[in-house]
């Protein structure tokens, strides 16, 4: 293991919704080993909070699009109540982001987001709880003190 504070990624919809107890063990450990959390979702943050306050999942960090992107006045609300952000902004935010943050790796369940990172992106598959990264598995079916072991590793080698 390395001195490294690392700064791992997650996102919140279809990965920590999927398993919240998994990710708070997860992120338990994580924060134990002084690492930072960061939850990164595209809802609202309040939402996100209230969340994981309730399933009692620590973290350091809240990133919500649907707020950075109201807060600079890039949402277009509809009547009905959904709203739009340009795809090419909404698309790339998450990536900007964590380069913006020196986030260390991102697991998310959205592949088509992992072209616009350079951080590195685990694509997290919620029907089996793996997340290719690399040409390689990293198996969330297991303890999470395994899962972040094997996060720690792939880290280790890139660096």
């Amino acid at each position: 293991m390395t001195d490294s504070r690392y700064k791992i990624g997650i996102d919140f919809h279809g990965v920590i919704t999927e398993a919240p107890v998994f990710f708070r063990d997860f992120a338990a450990l994580a924060l134990d080993k002084g690492y930072e959390i960061y939850v990164i979702s595209g809802g609202p943050h309040l939402v996100v909070q209230n969340f994981l306050n309730a399933w009692h999942i620590g973290y350091n960090h809240i990133f919500s699009l649907i707020d950075h992107f109201a807060s600079r006045g890039q949402v277009k609300y509809f009547s009905n109540g959904n709203f739009k952000v340009p795809d090419e902004l909404w698309n790339t935010a998450k990536a900007e982001y964590c380069l913006k943050n020196n986030i260390d790796i991102q697991i998310d369940d959205t592949p088509n987001y992992g072209a616009s990172f350079s951080t590195p992106f685990c694509c997290y598959n919620p029907q089996t709880h793996t997340c290719e990264i690399g040409g390689r598995t990293i198996d969330f079916n297991t303890s999470p003190a395994r899962s972040l072991e094997e996060i720690e590793r792939f880290l280790q080698q890139k660096n």
